[in-house]
């Protein structure tokens, strides 16, 4: 199974301004030395050194995930603006001839998760098969407003692939080949539900917008089958916790909160994700420094758990 993030932010599209992009060059270039910029050889070296926030960027785009099986599966998780990229690389292939065939499947429709939809080039050529799957028996209903004449001028028919969408139960699962795949709810405002895909002995799953107030950490437990035992976890950290405990029923959740969730359920790696649209690079370091630093001290809780952050770009292999 491979995983790629094409969108980790979540409410709204955060592109970098030029004050920004002007802020990480003058700081890349107090750090360094003449030594450093004598050859291309040397740059490069030295850019390697730099702090991601500085030599990159985590990314702008809203919640898209790319998820191929080792069987060939395409799975598309949410469709946020990073759709958009996603599309033109699809394109590149079948998808560009007509011959595309994915599984599109929807957390929520929330504006930064359907957002892309317009603009998701393999839509609009016809041939191209898409499942798209939500345990909301309206969904099509709400992708089709999104795209009302009133919002957008390309209404959800004009785009010219096969479009069929299907309702999951609540709380369950399904299999496509050996694959299955659980849906499990999440609290969270208007609703929302996570993933679990399950392929050859490994899972991954993906959990945002989900808030787990001290309600929801009461009845931790119930979340027990979900997560058990998970190779990947993406999970909505939006806020800070002092920020967490100022937005009740905002409907995200801290870092330190999906630590302790993964590490009592026995996940193997947690990904820090949906990001906030006022946190620049420089605070979502800080926001991996202050995670580590959490496990840190609670290291004989939290045990053997693998901590990163989402950025676009980022591949996983399972």
């Amino acid at each position: 199974m491979k995983i790629k993030f094409w969108g980790v932010r979540g409410s709204i599209p955060t592109p970098l301004s030029g004050e920004t992009i002007r802020k990480k060059i003058k700081k890349a270039l107090t750090l360094a030395s003449p030594a450093d910029i004598c050859s291309e050889e040397s740059i490069d070296r030295f850019i390697d050194t730099l702090p991601y926030s500085v030599k990159g960027t985590y990314g702008g785009n809203t919640t898209t995930f790319e998820v191929m099986t080792d069987s060939g599966e395409l799975f598309i998780i949410d469709c946020g603006t990073g759709l958009k990229g996603l599309g033109m690389e699809l394109v590149k292939g079948d998808f560009g001839k007509g011959n595309g065939y994915a599984n599109i499947l929807l957390t929520h429709t929330h504006w930064d998760h359907i957002q892309g939809i317009p603009f998701f080039l393999p839509f609009f050529i016809k041939g191209n098969k898409f499942n798209i799957y939500s345990p909301y028996e309206d969904c099509r209903e709400r992708i089709e407003y999104q795209q009302v004449f009133t919002h957008f001028p390309v209404n959800l028919d004009y785009m010219l692939a096969t479009k069929e969408f299907i309702t999951l139960e609540k709380e369950s699962d399904f299999y496509l080949n050996n694959i299955r795949i659980v849906n499990k709810r999440m609290r969270h405002p208007g609703g929302a539900f996570g993933y679990r895909i399950e392929e050859n002995g490994k899972s991954f799953i993906y959990t945002s917008d989900c808030e787990f107030n001290i309600d929801e950490m009461f009845d931790i437990d119930t979340y027990k089958d979900f997560f058990y035992n998970a190779d990947v976890v993406v999970f909505d950290t939006q806020y800070t916790f002092d920020e967490f405990i100022n937005k009740i029923d905002w409907g995200h959740s801290p870092a330190t909160i999906a630590i302790d969730i993964a590490s009592k359920f026995n996940v193997k790696k947690l990904l820090l994700f949906h990001h906030d649209p006022d946190y620049s690079d420089e605070k979502l370091d800080d926001v991996l420094s202050n995670a580590k630093a959490y496990m840190g001290i609670n290291q004989k809780k939290i045990g053997s758990l693998q901590l990163e952050i989402a950025r676009e770009g980022m591949v996983i292999d399972l």
